[in-house]
């Protein structure tokens, strides 16, 4: 009990810290795809206009959750930007909690959040990739849950973001894998598959425009080899080919799709499957963290500077 109380002290430490950076960087991010989101939260929800449509036109996407999310604060009259710093206090708590849930050495979880809160790939989910990040949050709901809340938390996850399907497929196979018998396990996937095929049916559309507004001649370079690079991590820190078998979609995605954020689950199901299966803090481990936690320093300053973080 000490231990699950200590564990919420110091998620909710770190929860108030980045609601704190927040307060001071949400406001000043106004370009880039943020200027999309602030119109669409400013100008959607008048009554005569069709709000859905609206959405789906200023930000080209048809996923429900995020929508219904503003739609509810907008009504409510938040401003967005309180919406977005309490967004991000949310994140750095359900990060932090699942932190402390799954790692057991004190010490060492106090130095893995602040690493991964600080984590470029963290603060791209905080400024920039909004809708992804609330897709992201409830993978970490899905993550703390009671057997009776995973089921929702899985399917807000994926419909909060396409994307996000990466990690939910991931930390499905988890939690099926812990299953005792045999015919329960077939039924729960059979049943998973069913929802994800009905989701990748009536966001068909969405999907095929985001594989064309995002395949170029094909992946970055650097995009590619970051995705490899923390897939073969994952595999090596966890020794389980499941890993390895989830990190293969999206390996093939980095080819296809010119977009860094592929990247981002990777790193994901890098740190996931560190986190998970309990490893030590290794010197590779913590300068791999640490470049990323001084490459977010730049992303600031251009924020600061600039108005986003990419220039």
């Amino acid at each position: 009990m000490v231990k699950v109380q200590k564990g919420k002290m110091y998620s909710l430490l770190y929860a108030f810290l980045i609601l704190i950076i927040s307060y001071y960087f949400v406001p000043l991010y106004i370009y880039g795809d943020q200027q999309f989101y602030i119109d669409f939260y400013d100008n959607c929800f008048y009554p005569s206009v069709d709000s859905f449509e609206c959405y789906n036109s200023k930000l080209g996407t048809q996923e429900p959750l995020y929508f219904g999310l503003v739609w509810v604060m907008n009504k409510l009259g938040v401003d967005r930007n309180i919406f977005i710093i309490f967004s991000n206090a949310v994140f750095a708590y359900l990060l932090c909690a699942n932190i402390f849930k799954y790692y057991k050495v004190s010490f060492t979880r106090n130095i893995l959040s602040i690493l991964l809160l600080t984590n470029y790939y963290s603060i791209v989910l905080l400024f920039a990739a909004e809708r992804l990040k609330f897709g992201v949050i409830f993978v970490l709901l899905y993550l703390l849950a009671t057997s009776k809340y995973k089921v929702l938390y899985y399917f807000l996850a994926m419909v909060g973001h396409i994307q996000s399907f990466f990690f939910s497929f991931y930390v499905f196979l988890i939690e099926v894998r812990k299953l005792k018998k045999l015919w329960l396990k077939i039924a729960i996937i059979i049943s998973m598959l069913g929802v994800g095929g009905i989701f990748l049916f009536f966001l068909s559309e969405h999907i095929s425009h985001k594989v064309e507004a995002y395949s170029g001649e094909g992946g970055s370079l650097g995009s590619i080899i970051k995705t490899i690079f923390f897939i073969i991590l994952s595999y090596l820190y966890s020794k389980n080919f499941k890993v390895l078998l989830c990190g293969i979609p999206l390996i093939a995605a980095s080819f296809v799709l010119d977009v860094e954020r592929v990247a981002i689950f990777a790193f994901f199901v890098f740190i996931g499957a560190f986190v998970y299966y309990k490893k030590p803090l290794d010197p590779l481990l913590i300068l791999i963290l640490l470049y990323f936690s001084m490459k977010s320093i730049e992303f600031l300053i251009n924020i600061i500077n600039f108005g986003s973080g990419y220039i």
